[in-house]
């Protein structure tokens, strides 16, 4: 028993590392594609503004603008929490690989 508390021991900085790596990636992944959603979101609400007060279109016409773009930042909220989900069922299975991997060599 206390070889399998060894191996578990030194899985410590292994299985550190491997999440460490992963949780970076997922956050600057997240930050960039966030950033131009944002970007893009705010530049569409600027323009329909502005059109409104030019007079290219009414109150209900920016309204129906307004709605159609919170439902696709409803969808892209949907989708982010997929990818995250996604990310952390790998991180999870990657450490189960991990300590797997470490006692089956032990035990062998």
């Amino acid at each position: 028993m206390s070889s399998i508390d060894e191996v578990l021991e030194s899985l410590g900085d292994e299985v550190l590392d491997s999440v460490k790596t992963e949780f970076i990636d997922l956050l600057s992944q997240a930050k960039d594609e966030q950033i131009d959603f944002v970007n893009e979101t705010a530049e569409k609400i600027e323009r329909w503004l502005i059109m409104r007060v030019n007079g290219e279109f009414d109150d209900d016409e920016l309204e129906a603008l307004l709605n159609a773009r919170k439902r696709v930042v409803r969808q892209n909220l949907n989708t982010i929490e997929i990818q995250s989900r996604a990310r952390v069922e790998k991180i999870v299975f990657g450490i189960i690989d991990i300590v797997t991997n470490k006692l089956l060599d032990k035990i062998v």
